[in-house]
């Protein structure tokens, strides 16, 4: 891994790290990969660093990444927004919930 820019960002608690990474004869590298590479070039705890993008240059085997690295995991939980997708079970089981039978109302 190959650091290209680091811009100090004091106000937000954070640095914005700009790296290039080669995958020699694999594919893209993933996200999870690029988070222990990075916590361990930077010596910081993964649950530190947010990855923003992964680009991968076609026909060649790099790929260049944008990440923020906070001091803190609370500064990450209060300016990062997580969307995570929910698994096809938590779909299911959401559907479920709407339709639970509702208590019978009284007909006069």
């Amino acid at each position: 891994m190959k650091i290209l820019k680091t811009k100090e960002l004091s106000l937000l608690k954070r640095k914005r790290i700009t790296a290039e990474i080669e995958h020699f004869k694999k594919p893209t590298i993933r996200k999870s990969e690029v988070l222990k590479s990075l916590a361990a070039e930077l010596k910081t705890p993964e649950e530190n660093i947010s990855i923003l993008h992964v680009y991968p240059h076609y026909g060649r085997e790099k790929a260049k990444i944008i990440a923020n690295v906070y001091e803190k995991k609370e500064d990450l939980e209060r300016f990062e927004k997580i969307n995570k997708r929910k698994k096809k079970g938590d779909k299911k089981e959401a559907a479920q919930k709407q339709e639970a039978p509702k208590p019978e109302e009284k007909k006069e």
